[in-house]
């Protein structure tokens, strides 16, 4: 599913545990750190050209949405003043849903509330 939601909304999702950034819960915790990636420059400056190619991922875990994807893109559309992002439920490559931790065991596809 693709779906269209405010960024807003998804820095208050829980984020996947990163060795980088311990002790994050949320989105917005980890953004700090993801803004200091050797390619987040050029990220920035693409999406200011061209947008967001590519949606973000998001599952849910125990009823409760996380961005497993995309945390860099989200950081960059805070700082490129954007308000809205595309989501998808699963992974881009189709090849990689076999590997994709969020796609076994307890995760769900996302819905939003309506």
């Amino acid at each position: 599913m693709l779906g269209i939601i405010a960024v807003a909304d998804v820095l208050d999702m829980l984020t996947p545990d990163d060795d980088d950034t311990p002790d994050c819960l949320y989105v917005r915790d980890v953004l700090p750190h993801k803004r200091t990636s050797e390619h987040y420059a050029d990220l920035l400056d693409e999406i200011r050209a061209d947008g967001i190619a590519l949606p973000i991922m998001i599952r849910t875990l125990n009823g409760r949405p996380w961005l497993v994807d995309g945390h860099h893109r989200v950081a960059a559309a805070l700082d490129a003043g954007l308000t809205h992002l595309v989501w998808s439920d699963l992974p881009l490559e189709i090849e990689d849903h076999q590997f994709n931790y969020a796609m076994r065991d307890d995760w769900r596809p996302y819905r939003p509330a309506t």
